[in-house]
């Protein structure tokens, strides 16, 4: 089966526009016609009611589920590469946030997963003394490996030197306990996805600057974002249909 016309049919989002332009580019046609195209590309976080009238067409689409369809969130490539876009992002945003430089900032990131990672080598190109937060016994070897300090969840409540908090754990990490012992001039940089790491409600009280970081690649790289999804989809069709 070869696939070559596409439609978007949801283009908000300007990652979907520069998706289209690479899948162009690659020698695709695009349609505005979902009937006469042989598949059709979705944002991330897709919709439910997005498939709507698709049951019969081929999907590419971020964070869903269908049953003629391919998440391009769950191909290691685009995800890897998203996460490096991530981390560019987040590093710009504290830079607009602080007043000093990150050479020699204390960086504190919690989780180790592909972002954490990822911030861990940008920030270490800048000289970030950077400690690193992570429950797993290979993210701490990996950690350390890299040149970071580790320490473990119950040494968030001791007395936190970090002038930058950076949050990549998707579930509440920051609360009172922890919060309380954070500076109180210190950036905290949420980067977890809905509903968050950090206990907003309480840190406001208490004066701390959070900045939410959500939906990083597309507010400072998203035509780079678009592309990687044109590139997702269009590796994917190498190898599932060709």
């Amino acid at each position: 089966m070869k696939l070559k016309k596409f439609t978007v049919p949801f283009m908000d989002d300007k990652r979907m526009i520069y998706a289209k332009e690479y899948l162009e580019k690659q020698g695709f046609e695009y349609t505005e016609k979902t009937g006469s195209s042989d598949f059709v590309l979705l944002p991330v976080p897709v919709k439910k009611q997005m498939f709507e009238g698709l049951d019969n067409k081929i999907v590419f689409f971020g964070m869903g589920d269908f049953k003629n369809g391919f998440d391009y969130m769950k191909y290691e490539s685009y995800v890897l590469k998203n996460a490096f876009l991530t981390a560019e992002g987040a590093v710009t945003l504290i830079e607009e946030n602080t007043h000093y430089s990150l050479y020699r900032a204390n960086v504190l990131i919690i989780g180790y997963g592909r972002i954490g990672a990822a911030l861990h080598n940008i920030l270490k190109g800048y000289g970030a003394n950077i400690t690193v937060c992570s429950r797993s016994r290979e993210s701490e070897a990996q950690a350390v490996f890299n040149g970071a300090k580790h320490i473990g969840f119950d040494e968030l409540k001791a007395e936190n030197h970090a002038d930058v908090i950076i949050n990549t754990v998707p579930h509440m990490v920051l609360t009172k306990p922890e919060l309380s012992a954070v500076k109180k001039d210190a950036l905290i940089l949420d980067l977890a996805s809905f509903p968050g790491g950090i206990d907003t409600l309480i840190a406001d009280s208490m004066g701390l600057l959070v900045l939410n970081g959500r939906r990083m690649p597309a507010r400072y790289a998203e035509k780079t974002a678009g592309y990687l999804i044109g590139e997702a989809v269009s590796d994917i069709i190498e190898e599932e249909f060709n």
